[in-house]
């Protein structure tokens, strides 16, 4: 006996998607995550403009992580032209996108996530319950959003960074009121943490590959090397040569696997690889959530966030006060323009993100590739779907209906990268 179940719409995650799952004789043989959301064809939009406006340009892919396209964007560009920064330079990019992960993961665990595991429909209602640890919630968010307004000139859409550096110094007065904040926070963010210790996270394990950044002294979101659990050590050049595209006539989403085999990027890939280079607070609570790592439970991916959130406030406070203390010049370097091809990879809140740019003589971009990391997951995401609902006993029920939601929800997938 055939069955078919569809969700026509999954809300309280970035975009519209529908869930559909095919069942044959109680076994499910088909499970398929679809975006609603209409194709942009930025990458087609970008070919044959100045590569100038690439970074501008791309950070309109996505209003909740616009620094990770516009970084991205920059330093596939600074590849195919051999760009070298300053290391002032560089520690403002990392604070943006601190900024961008502290106010990203805050808008999905609190106001999109956190109201599951209380089992609450409207997100209103945890806002009302929770006045205080929600007012707390959009201190940090509001942190965030400020660090990345400080530096990128506005905190959506940021117009200061530029290939070479930057367009204008950030404000060194509104930088250290900002250091005066991260201490409370990381108090706020500890108690925080303690409750996404708590949460009841559904019993799930299906085993996968994970890839993220990694590097040998610090948690990498903006520098490192590509490391996964099927090779260690690649060079972003070799997985853009290695990774496959998959298109489809129902699907806008341009799905992935590596070496053929599919694989999950975000936080709890992050936390599998670099756990041991997280800052000591952020390392600290982990320890205490008393979960064995390698997790190959999915739900874990949003304690992952939280997690994230403490370390970059961490970090936050570390590179601050390294930049106050810096010498030298955070400016637009000089370069030549010349043909070239760059590679961008950098860590996203979802997971790793790939600019790949085509670059000729003049200075107009030929051929541009974008990989997000919600294209990357989707299989990954579609096969938990299949492992988890044998789990279920009634699938047709409204608590079956809300832990299939909430397994989706945890990958924090964004529906408007995924179909840039």
């Amino acid at each position: 006996m055939k069955r078919r179940i569809k969700f026509d719409h999954v809300a309280k995650i970035e975009g519209h998607a529908s869930l559909i799952t095919d069942l044959e004789s109680g076994e499910i043989n088909r499970a398929r995550f679809k975006t609603l959301e209409g194709s942009r064809f930025i990458e087609g939009i970008l070919v044959g403009r100045n590569y100038q406006e690439a970074p501008l340009i791309t950070a309109r892919i996505c209003g909740v992580c616009p620094v990770v396209h516009n970084l991205g964007s920059i330093l596939a560009i600074e590849d195919a032209l051999k760009v070298k920064v300053s290391e002032k330079t560089v520690v403002l990019r990392k604070l943006m996108m601190w900024g961008q992960f502290i106010q990203s993961h805050s808008l999905h665990l609190y106001f999109l996530t956190l109201p599951d595991y209380f089992k609450m429909k409207n997100s209103l209602k945890l806002l009302k319950d929770f006045p205080k640890e929600t007012k707390q919630a959009l201190e940090i968010r509001a942190f965030g959003n400020k660090l990345i307004e400080v530096i990128g000139g506005r905190s959506i859409h940021p117009m200061n960074s530029a290939v070479g550096g930057f367009m204008k110094t950030p404000n060194e007065r509104e930088l250290k009121e900002l250091l005066k904040q991260i201490e409370p926070l990381l108090k706020i963010g500890a108690k925080i943490t303690g409750i996404f210790n708590s949460l009841n996270y559904p019993k799930f394990s299906r085993k996968t590959e994970f890839v993220s950044l990694t590097h040998e002294k610090e948690y990498p979101i903006y520098q490192g090397t590509l490391t996964s659990t099927i090779e260690k050590g690649i060079t972003k050049e070799k997985f853009i040569k290695e990774v496959e595209e998959e298109y489809s006539n129902w699907q806008k989403i341009k799905k992935t696997k590596l070496y053929n085999k599919i694989y999950m990027v975000g936080s709890l890939a992050r936390l599998n690889i670099n756990r041991k280079l997280l800052n000591p607070k952020a390392k600290a609570l982990l320890k205490e959530s008393g979960i064995e790592f390698p997790s190959f439970n999915t739900f874990h991916n949003i304690l992952g966030q939280m997690i994230e959130i403490v370390n970059g406030l961490e970090e936050s406070k570390t590179l601050i006060k390294k930049y106050l203390e810096m010498k030298g010049s955070s400016a637009v370097k000089k370069y030549q323009i010349k043909a070239g091809t760059g590679i961008g990879a950098i860590e996203a809140p979802r997971g790793t993100l790939f600019h790949v740019y085509e670059i000729d003589k003049l200075g107009y971009l030929k051929n541009v590739n974008i990989i997000t990391p919600t294209a990357q997951f989707v299989n990954n995401l579609e096969e938990d779907i299949k492992a988890f609902l044998p789990n279920i006993n009634d699938v047709s029920s409204e608590e079956s209906k809300r832990k299939i939601k909430m397994l989706v929800r945890a990958y924090d997938p964004c529906m408007t990268c995924a179909t840039h």
